[in-house]
Parts: C-alpha cells; sequence; structure tokens
C-alpha cells in the first residue's frame, strides 16, 4: 500500500497561527516602546491626533445616523405638487 504522509490536523494548524499572531503582537508592542523611548513628544503628538481622528470619526457617525433616524420621522402625509409640464 501507498503511504500518505500525514496532513496536520486544523488544531497544529490553529495553534501554530495564534503562536504567530503573538509573535507579531510581540513585536508590534517592541515596536511602539522603542518609538516612545526615541521620541517621547512625536510619540505624544502622534497619539494625540490618533486619538482626536478617531473621535471626529465617530462623531461624525453618530450625527449622520441621528440624521438618518431624523429623516424617518419627517415624511408628509400629503403627496408633492405636481410639475407643470414646460411649455415651448
Amino acid at each position: 500500500m501507498l503511504a500518505f504522509p500525514e496532513v496536520p490536523h486544523m488544531a497544529a494548524l490553529l495553534v501554530q497561527f495564534k503562536a504567530l499572531v503573538r509573535i507579531a503582537l510581540y513585536l508590534a508592542l517592541a515596536y511602539i516602546v522603542i518609538q516612545l523611548w526615541q521620541d517621547p513628544s512625536g510619540a505624544a503628538t502622534a497619539t494625540k491626533d490618533l486619538i482626536g481622528s478617531v473621535g471626529h470619526f465617530f462623531a461624525s457617525i453618530i450625527d449622520k445616523v441621528g440624521q438618518f433616524v431624523k429623516s424617518l420621522g419627517n415624511h408628509s402625509s400629503t403627496p408633492a405638487a405636481p410639475v407643470a409640464p414646460a411649455t415651448p
């Protein structure tokens, strides 16, 4: 009989994927710490700008959702007046 190589199970692949994600997170954390150590004022400015941008994004979403909900309640019960055709 032919012997086929054993295919790794999904659990083994999941463990490997989790290990890769953990390594990537550690590398990202190390990068952030090094950037903070090298330029604290620049990192503070970048962090402030990021938080401000995220705040503006969510404020915009809340405003647009509010306008949408408000427009749902502003329907009129009378139909619009018909438009007269243009005369030549």
